[in-house]
């Protein structure tokens, strides 16, 4: 009984292999179409795609990607240029000037696009003046606009009339420039070089309307 036992359980074992071995050969040509069939696979979206490709697309991309060298990560450009005068409103808690005082910048972008040059020059006076009145401790509002704050330097004697006409004249021009009024390139320069002597005053009063005695030194020639 012991031995029977053995031997149906030793049927049992091979039994199941054989019956596969047997299906195979029965039923070879439709697995072996059902299994191509299974390599390609539609999906949603109508994307037809074929698996076997897929994957010897990838290993060849992986070894692309592990053979390329790497870039190495340049150093971005500050967007502000480091100058003694921004170093110096830096210091003063003051918002750094968007040419560094060096309007030689406005005038090098004014011979590619004279507007351009001109949108730029705007947002330095307009800069400038929020900084002279931040530093005269005149109440200031975050949609105050140029003039208003020219206004309210003139109204508290931080700035001469003449330096609020010549500063308005200018803002005037250049939001002409900025809503589309076309600016020759004589035109954007003159308007630039007359916004130098604005500069050299804002510059002077970086140095005299503190008390810590500093004294610009590579700034002093603005152009």
């Amino acid at each position: 009984m012991e031995v029977a036992h053995l031997v149906l359980e030793y049927l049992q074992v091979l039994i199941w292999p054989s019956v596969l071995i047997l299906a195979f050969f029965m039923f070879r040509e439709p697995l072996v179409s059902l299994i191509n069939q299974l390599k390609s696979a539609e999906l949603p979206g109508g994307v037809l795609l074929d698996f076997d490709k897929e994957v010897r697309e990838v290993e060849h991309l992986s070894r692309e990607v592990a053979n390329t060298p790497r870039k190495e990560a340049k150093a971005s450009t500050p967007m502000l240029p480091i100058t003694e005068a921004n170093a110096r409103m830096l210091a003063l808690k003051l918002q750094p000037s968007p040419s560094g005082l060096d309007l030689q910048r406005y005038r090098d972008l004014a011979q590619q696009d004279p507007n351009l040059a001109l949108a730029g020059l705007r947002m330095e006076v307009e800069i400038l003046a929020r900084n002279l009145a931040k530093g005269f401790s005149l109440a200031l509002g975050s949609h105050d606009t140029a003039g208003t704050l020219l206004r309210r330097l003139l109204d508290n004697g931080a700035i001469t009339s003449f330096q609020f006409e010549l500063a308005g004249k200018i803002v005037r021009l250049c939001n002409a420039a900025v809503h589309g009024t076309q600016v020759s390139l004589d035109e954007a320069e003159s308007i630039i070089e007359s916004a130098t002597v604005l500069a050299k005053d804002y510059l002077k009063w970086l140095s005299w309307g503190f008390d810590d005695d500093w004294k610009p030194h590579g700034d002093k020639n603005i152009t």
